[in-house]
């Protein structure tokens, strides 16, 4: 669209110098500026049906992409997605499929936004290093530096006032993740941050040192993750449908989050920018991004060559879970390491870099081919995602060598049971047994949970300001409608209430009473 403009812009304005000189030539240089126009604005990624090229080189119509899509989309259980295809490191095709809503008639196009959970993160990485570029910060000097006071008088790091290897930790090892924290503090067994290795020993993927290079980068700038993003990389690449905080243009054409059981679930609407994965955008959006890094030029292309290059070896047997900690030599070939805020690997195609993003009902990955100026951004709104990710980058760019099984990306069951459980059943509790729950609950490190009771019910908050509503499933059992969500109350020796734990999709938060 730039382009069609400026080249007509110029073209007219060398019309009008030339009026005098010929008539002949005003008629010619008319006939340029049609032709230009249509040259301009009939490329692919204006084309609805462009033709597609593969890894191996060969052509595919697009249009029998669309219907292989929609098959996989049915197979394994996928309402909506959104796709965007890079050609020649451009954006050549950008469609929705399916619905934003299953049981609606809300259909997914090129403008529904999307969760895109941990693809947040290397947009951020892109942040940190534009600022190195300028001098803000060196990706090889401690955070400590650009801090007031340590780290752990902070108040998410109080935890780590007898560790000074948090003084080692700097901007590079926090892209590479090797931090040594794990990926979320509620995930150790005592939901306190700590570290796990040395820094910079080996890889563990780690959403809290996000976090913390987060914080630095607002004290070094003094200004806030979302209005830097915005300055700095969604407004420069067009990137019109995506923010780290919900908008409310976003409201017109959003997706919902869908379970396994294609059960679609509440939205959450994230009003605190988290450079870990709080980002919404359409896949459209993000493939601009990676158009923008690919044609970068000058200091500008010296930064991508350095976020996309190797940084620490990994020769784990999976990216999270137990596995995490066992070496194998089985992806060698792939040679499998982390740049900085991207995965990477080796093909027959070149080296690659790629993302997951995994929320609750929400699932994406992105792969890009740097040298050959080849990727794909795949958005998708439901936990099944991932079940059919091989077919998906296979169908859309031909490629067969990301490292799903070292990712932990289930492969496809097609005996799985699609029926979903009963929901649980709400019984009657007498409100004086109802009374034990009310009070004030720690949990991880500096959150608080307030129960109290409103309406003869149970009610609960973790901010004073939305209350949600607890249904009793047993006498100590809880759980709250349309979300994957239930409190399990614990009993102390008196039989008084002295604390829960949160069941959230397999994962247990440990709280305890405070008040």
């Amino acid at each position: 669209i730039y382009a069609s403009r400026t080249a007509g812009l110029v073209v007219k304005f060398f019309i009008n110098q030339c009026y005098q000189w010929n008539k002949c030539m005003i008629f010619f240089l008319n006939i340029l500026f049609v032709v230009s126009f249509a040259l301009f604005t009939n490329s692919p990624a204006q084309n609805n049906h462009p033709t597609l090229t593969h890894l191996n080189k060969q052509t595919v119509d697009s249009r029998e992409m669309e219907t292989s899509i929609l098959k996989i989309m049915e197979q394994g259980g996928i309402p909506g997605l959104s796709c965007a295809i890079i050609n020649d490191s451009l954006l050549v095709y950008e469609h929705g499929f399916g619905r934003r809503r299953q049981d609606s008639s809300l259909t997914v196009d090129a403008q529904t936004v999307f969760n895109a959970a941990s693809l947040s993160k290397t947009v951020f990485a892109w942040l940190v290093m534009l600022l190195s570029q300028e001098g803000a910060i060196d990706l090889d000097e401690p955070l400590q530096t650009y801090l007031e006071k340590p780290i752990a008088q902070y108040a998410n790091y109080s935890g780590l006032s007898d560790d000074e290897r948090v003084n080692d930790i700097t901007a590079h090892i926090v892209l590479s993740h090797s931090t040594g924290f794990p990926n979320w503090r509620f995930l150790t067994d005592d939901g306190q941050l700590k570290f796990l290795f040395d820094p910079g020993s080996r890889f563990s993927y780690s959403g809290e040192g996000i976090q913390l290079l987060q914080m630095v980068i607002e004290k070094i700038t003094g200004k806030g993750l979302q209005e830097l993003a915005q300055t700095r990389i969604f407004e420069p690449f067009g990137m019109l449908r995506t923010s780290y905080v919900w908008q409310d243009r976003f409201e017109g054409n959003y997706t919902f989050p869908h379970d396994k059981y294609e059960r679609a679930k509440p939205l959450r609407r994230r009003q605190d920018a988290e450079a870990a994965g709080s980002m919404q955008t359409t896949a459209g959006d993000y493939a601009r991004f990676l158009q923008g890094l690919l044609q970068a030029r000058g200091k500008l292309k010296i930064a991508v060559d350095e976020m996309f290059s190797a940084q620490i070896g990994i020769s784990s047997q999976r990216m999270f879970g137990p596995g995490a900690w066992n070496d194998t030599d089985v992806y060698a070939a792939k040679k499998i390491s982390w740049a900085l805020g991207w995965g990477y690997f080796e093909s027959p195609n070149g080296r690659a870099v790629f993302h997951t993003g995994h929320d609750f009902g929400a699932q994406n990955y992105t792969v890009l081919f740097p040298d050959r100026g080849i990727g794909v951004v795949l958005l998708g709104n439901s936990d099944n995602f991932e079940s059919m990710a091989r077919d998906l980058v296979k169908v859309t760019i031909g490629d067969t060598d990301s490292p799903f099984d070292w990712i932990g990306y289930p492969h496809y069951d097609p005996n799985r049971d699609r029926t979903p459980p009963p929901d649980p059943v709400a019984i009657e509790l007498p409100q004086e047994q109802l009374l034990k729950f009310v009070g004030e609950y720690a949990f991880l490190e500096d959150r608080r949970l307030v129960i109290k009771m409103q309406d003869n019910k149970l009610v609960m908050s973790d901010d004073m300001d939305k209350w949600t509503t607890m249904f009793a499933e047993s006498k100590l059992l809880f759980f709250i409608k349309e979300q994957e969500l239930k409190i399990r109350f614990r009993l102390d020796d008196s039989n008084q209430v002295s604390g829960f734990d949160l069941l959230v999709q397999g994962i247990e938060i440990t709280g305890e009473k405070i008040k």
